[in-house]
């Protein structure tokens, strides 16, 4: 038990000294958090050199109303700039290390102006700012060298040390940045701290100044400054504590030691000058009493509490600022790594990665890779979720190993990019591809790759397409392992390009549109159907085969468009021949597994049913099998709900692929299509007619009827009627045809609509 207590009091002691830890700025912050803190206070500067800009020229105006003007009109002042600088050669400086200031904080992001620009007003600012400083201090060298308040010139010259000092970092910041194009952060804390500095030695010397003086209590010009410079170089809050109570304590040291001097009773009321020291009314009052009153009492007595009240409250003040700027910061840091990282992997991601890629700019010597990893899918289903992402982080960390100086990204699921060097990037590639294959030795994993050579200043987002487009022409042989974007695959590459850039205006201006394929009744050969397939008529082009758009418009998820497109066509030509009394069969449609993804197929194919005022007996959809063994719930409710409103559904491509008895025993289908691949091999295969016979014969008692697509010759037409296959369809009877042509060659008697077309 005692050791227990032992153990949570040590918890708790580590939990509170980690709260202190981070209450006072002595945990560890990201470089990010460090520069957000930096910018923060530069932002702050904007804002404290314009006030002070502003209280400078109110005090140029105050000390001509005031003093310059009545004393250059009695002749107690000399006239011209001499009676001006004595008077306002301090307000004069602050003016101008608060412009310098100004500027430099407006234009350290280089958002408000350009380059150019930001560097040349930076450079005359702070040029301008350091001459007056030199100026000013050899104007004042004789005043000081006679001057019996040796610690009043010692703060007065310290104001112009900071000054010159700001004024030369702004200006070699400035030049870095110009020349450099990035930022330094260590020179932009000089450039912060010195005009901090130069705020806390102008309030140390006004108010002390003011106090051996004449006694007029004017600590509210030391507060100031203070608040000030502290509220621009907010860092840690242990540094912020230990400034502040540095400077608190040094001037109240000075206060409290000072011989302090007050104004003498009936002597003239003299203007107070900066470069005078503050001396000029000192004499006679050594014990520091007038009429027997102690101001260093004074302030011991009535001003310390609030004295020291002020300390606390501007040291809360900016341990507040810092954990709001820090916290701030961490979540720009997340919501930045979000937008710019893989929150998987910890590479970059795709949007990111373009970015660095297009800095790059010269992409001479470079290869872009695309790389798929084979078998993720089999390793995702076989060791579960959790190791897939483990597994994916791994290849990941590989790619980050064998190309350790390349620009790397996950652009999705299991396909990652890489812009690297060319030389040697072949056996790097091969020896990152032996170890992805070494995480499983069952499944074996392994990459297909797509290599591109990247022109210079070309996109990085078109350069990642093309090495895309590479790896997917290695197509389904899986011993093909590398392939390198060429002229020939630029060709397609530019056609596909084109098909997704277009496929709107295809679709609006009816470049895409469906051509009917005849099918007919096996019992006489008489027309009573059509299968509507897509072509693209391109007015640049001309006919484009479906098998140059519609791969692309499928792997982009744009096939809704097209088959959108399609169907519209479709009720519009039969609407056509309803108007026109011309002969008309029913249609069939392919549906594809993203129409029902990507839109709503039954709200689509409905709306324009209504629109076109046409029979739903005269619209087929064609689902392919594949689709429906692939189908996770989806597809099957639209089939359901199709099939409530009254719409012939035909099982498409059945025997393509794997067939799955499943799908006959849970959908009821109209129509299915037997796959002309059991077509191949007819009269030599003995297997290929029993097998067709038995498929028709399940049809028939599952009450089904049956359609074969690809028949050619005459023995597969006589076969399949006599096997009691319905419907036929293929080149034999009729390639697809444009709908003029196709009512062409009813007119003509080439093809004879049946009377039973249903």
């Amino acid at each position: 038990m005692t050791n227990e207590l032992f153990e949570v009091n040590i918890v708790l002691i580590m939990k509170a000294l980690n709260f202190i830890a981070r209450l006072f700025g002595f945990s560890k912050n990201s470089k990010y958090v460090d520069n957000h803190i930096l910018e923060a206070n530069v932002r702050s500067a904007i804002f404290m050199a314009f006030v002070i800009i502003v209280l400078e020229i109110w005090m140029v105006f105050r000390q001509l109303d005031k003093y310059l003007i009545p004393g250059w009109q009695n002749g107690t002042i000399p006239e011209g700039i001499a009676g001006l600088f004595q008077y306002t050669s301090t307000f004069f400086l602050f003016m101008f290390v608060g412009i310098s200031v100004f500027f430099f904080s407006l234009t350290y992001r280089r958002s408000v102006f350009k380059d150019d620009t930001c560097f040349l007003i930076n450079v005359i600012a702070s040029a301008v700012t350091f001459l007056y400083c030199f100026g000013i201090f050899f104007e004042n060298y004789a005043a000081w060298s006679n001057t019996r308040n040796i610690l009043a010139n010692v703060l007065l010259i310290l104001l112009y040390v900071f000054a010159a000092l700001c004024s030369i970092t702004i200006f070699v910041d400035s030049l870095l940045r110009y020349k450099m194009k990035k930022n330094y952060p260590f020179v932009t804390v000089g450039v912060m701290v010195f005009f901090a500095f130069m705020c806390f030695s102008f309030g140390v010397k006004v108010s002390y100044s003011d106090y051996t003086s004449s006694g007029a209590k004017e600590i509210i010009c030391f507060l100031t400054m203070i608040l000030f410079g502290t509220c621009m170089i907010i860092w840690r809050p242990y540094v912020s504590i230990v400034l502040n109570v540095a400077i608190f304590v040094v001037f109240y040291v000075l206060i409290d030691q000072a011989s302090l001097g007050a104004k003498a009773p009936g002597s003239v009321d003299v203007p107070f000058a900066w470069s005078d020291a503050a001396d000029a009314y000192t004499q006679g009052y050594k014990d520091g009493y007038v009429n027997g009153f102690s101001f260093a009492q004074s302030f011991k007595d009535g001003d310390f509490v609030n004295y020291i009240t002020f300390l606390i409250a501007l040291t809360i003040i900016s341990i507040f600022i810092y954990h709001q700027r820090r916290n701030e910061a961490i979540k720009d840091e997340e919501l930045e790594y979000l937008a710019n990282y893989d929150e998987l992997t910890g590479l970059y991601n795709f949007s990111h990665f373009v970015r660095m890629v297009n800095e790059a700019g010269n992409h001479e010597g470079k290869i872009l890779l695309f790389l798929n990893v084979t078998n993720f899918k089999t390793y995702n289903d076989q060791r579960g979720f959790e190791r897939g992402n483990d597994f994916l982080r791994s290849v990941g960390n590989l790619a980050t190993k064998h190309f350790p100086d390349a620009i790397i990204c996950r652009q999705s699921d299991d396909h990652y990019l890489i812009y690297a060097d060319f030389d040697g990037f072949a056996e790097k590639e091969a020896a990152l591809d032996a170890d992805v294959a070494r995480i499983d030795g069952d499944i074996m994993p392994h990459l297909r790759v797509g290599g591109y050579r990247p022109r210079n200043g070309e996109d990085g987002r078109r350069a990642s397409d093309k090495a895309r487009f590479a790896c997917s022409s290695l197509g389904r042989d899986l011993n093909a392992r590398y392939a390198e974007y060429d002229e020939a695959m630029g060709a397609s590459y530019h056609l596909m390009q084109y098909v997704i850039h277009n496929i709107d205006t295809a679709a609006a201006e009816g470049w895409v549109r469906p051509f009917y394929q005849p099918v007919v009744w096996s019992k006489n050969g008489e027309l009573c159907g059509v299968e509507a397939l897509a072509r693209w008529v391109d007015p640049k082009r001309g006919l484009l085969p479906p098998g140059k758009f519609v791969p692309t418009l499928e792997a982009t998820k744009l096939v809704h468009k097209l088959d959108t497109a399609i169907l519209e066509a479709v009720c519009r030509d039969i609407r056509r021949c309803m108007d026109e009394g011309l002969p008309f069969v029913p249609v069939s449609i392919n549906f594809s597994r993203l129409d029902f993804e990507l839109m709503d197929a039954v709200s689509v194919l409905e709306g324009l049913v209504a629109k076109y005022g046409i029979p739903k007996d005269y619209l087929h959809v064609e689902i392919t099998e594949s689709a429906l063994a692939d189908d996770e719930g989806t597809l099957a409710k639209s089939i359901l709900e199709l099939k409530a409103r009254g719409y012939a559904l035909w099982l498409d491509d059945f025997g393509s692929g794997y067939s799955s008895l499943n799908v006959l025993k849970d959908f009821d289908f109209d129509v299915m299509k037997i796959d002309m691949k059991f077509l191949v091999g007819f009269e030599n295969n003995e297997k290929a007619q029993p097998l067709i016979e038995s498929v028709i014969a399940m049809a028939e008692r599952l009450g089904m009827r049956t359609l074969t697509e690809g028949v050619e010759t005459l023995q597969e037409k006589d076969f399949l009627a006599q096997a009691n296959c319905e419907r036929l369809q293929g080149y034999l009877f009729g390639k697809p045809l444009a709908f003029d042509d196709l009512q062409l060659r009813i007119k003509k008697g080439e093809l004879l609509v049946s009377k039973d077309v249903m």
